[in-house]
């Protein structure tokens, strides 16, 4: 759950952490890998949004926007001005006023012949949460009690529409991606956990076997590479929900781990530029593994600390005094 919403869940939060710790494993490139995380986010994105819609709605899409964009916007910004000033620093990131304007409005563009990825490029993920956060207020003004019946066929029917355009535009071509059908298995796994919380006690034997289930249908899925992702990473990232949300509900996490969840929005949006400017500084790739290593252990650590204090200096107090200057509990 979110912070400053009742009720948190902290297991989720954990989850968040570690799908937010699996993406920056791929831009370290001793690792190189954990592009999951995506999925993994995206159907916690569908669990939340039943959860926090269960008794009401009010202020949905508002919360929704002070969620994600403040930190969005004052990150993209950041980033434009360095393109403008020091290009050099910067890979494939142009100081081009188009695709300032996409970026922060949400526009997908092929951002200089590299495809979806807005200035901030981890941003390619939220022009997909922001469309499910209105396909999901549209089927809470339809009918609440149904929203996962109305807002599943309406994510549907907004693929097949995108899949019949994508080869005339652009931005239908990016809808087109079946990865939009995992906030559906999160809406799912929320009314599994509605359904089964707390009913008994689950023995260690069954949890042990659960993880092994799910193991082995990891690897099997790994080993065909031609699944659309919504199958490859998508069933994985529901199964490892399912075992956070109902197997391990009541498990105490360590607290720092429940605190680097609260702040795996931000590390998440800033890890690759601070992964790449000690990169740049150090000349890591052209160092010896045992260095790599040494230095790769030290930019993690400090990219989780610089996270948590943009977290805690920027993130939460400009959404709480958005929601003040709009009265939004």
């Amino acid at each position: 759950m979110e912070v400053g919403l009742p009720n948190k869940l902290e297991n989720i939060q954990v989850l968040r952490f570690i799908a937010a710790f699996s993406v920056m494993m791929v831009h370290l490139p001793i690792f190189g890998f954990g592009g999951w995380g995506v999925d993994i986010f995206f159907v916690i994105s569908g669990f939340i949004m039943m959860y926090i819609t269960e008794t009401e709605n009010k202020f949905f899409i508002i919360k929704r926007f002070i969620r994600i964009i403040p930190l969005y916007w004052i990150l993209t910004i950041g980033v434009f001005i360095i393109s403008f000033l020091k290009p050099e620093l910067l890979n494939n990131t142009t100081a081009n006023i188009e695709h300032l304007f996409k970026s922060l409005f949400f526009i997908p563009f092929d951002k200089n012949g590299t495809g979806h990825f807005p200035i901030l490029f981890l941003g390619w993920t939220l022009n997909y949460e922001i469309i499910f956060y209105l396909i999901f207020a549209v089927s809470l003004l339809l009918f609440r009690k149904y929203r996962l019946i109305i807002c599943s066929t309406l994510i549907l029917l907004f693929y097949l529409i995108n899949n019949f355009f994508s080869d005339n535009f652009f931005i239908s071509q990016t809808y087109s991606n079946t990865i939009m059908f995992e906030f559906i298995y999160g809406m799912i796994i929320y009314e599994l956990w509605k359904k089964y919380r707390n009913k008994s006690s689950i023995n260690n034997l069954y949890k042990i076997s659960y993880i092994v289930v799910f193991a082995g249908i990891i690897f099997y899925l790994q080993s065909l590479q031609s699944l659309p992702r919504l199958i490859r990473w998508g069933i994985p990232a529901a199964f490892l929900c399912i075992f956070f949300i109902l197997l391990i509900e009541n498990f105490k996490f360590p607290k720092i781990f429940v605190t680097l969840g609260d702040a795996s929005y931000s590390l998440y949006l800033i890890h690759p530029y601070i992964i790449q400017f000690f990169y740049k500084i150090t000349g890591l790739d052209d160092q010896n593994f045992l260095v790599n290593c040494l230095f790769t252990f030290l930019i993690i650590i400090i990219t989780l600390y610089i996270s948590v204090l943009v977290f805690k200096l920027i993130e939460k107090p400009t959404n709480n005094l958005l929601r003040g200057f709009l009265r939004i509990t």
